[in-house]
């Protein structure tokens, strides 16, 4: 199987970045549940290809190594879904580190992006996969999470083994 292109995974990451990380209410004291909640949200915005959505779970401030600014990362995002359809993500979360006061977040998520729908780590070692490692930072805005700092880099079928703290989406 044919893996997604690398080199358009700026307009993925802030996708994958974007809706993993606002929140859509719930228990403010269970930010963790709030963000992992989302996961499968933003598996569901990036399968569909939603530049609409991802646009709408930005921060206003957001802005990463590429792109300085959101206007800048929703050009490369359009972009990105319009080179790539049939898109499918699996997810695992690894960590999630609430600030002091919890206004704030850093999260690792490793992805793996495919042409084929991957259910689980076993079928992931099966097929070609694009693979990343996600560090985000968070931040609330009137009360919901939101994207506001992303780094990006390739990762290994390893960093996708389970472990105590890692949940599989």
């Amino acid at each position: 199987m044919r893996a997604i292109g690398t080199r358009a995974v700026c307009g993925f990451a802030l996708l994958v970045g974007s809706a993993l990380l606002i929140s859509c209410g719930g228990d403010p004291a269970h930010p963790e549940e709030r963000i992992g909640a989302l996961i499968d949200a933003m598996e569901q915005a990036v399968e569909a290809g939603s530049l609409e959505q991802a646009a709408e779970l930005l921060h206003p401030n957001y802005r990463d190594d590429t792109h300085p600014n959101k206007r800048a990362a929703m050009r490369m995002l359009a972009a990105y879904l319009r080179r790539h359809s049939g898109i499918h993500l699996f997810s695992m979360v690894d960590t999630i580190d609430l600030a002091p006061g919890g206004a704030g977040a850093k999260v690792v998520v490793y992805v793996a992006m495919s042409g084929v729908v991957v259910d689980s780590v076993e079928t992931l070692a099966r097929i070609r996969a694009d693979l990343y490692r996600f560090d985000l930072e968070l931040g609330l805005l009137e009360g919901d999470w939101r994207i506001l700092h992303g780094r990006w880099q390739h990762a290994d079928l390893s960093m996708f083994q389970p472990g105590p703290a890692t949940s599989a989406h």
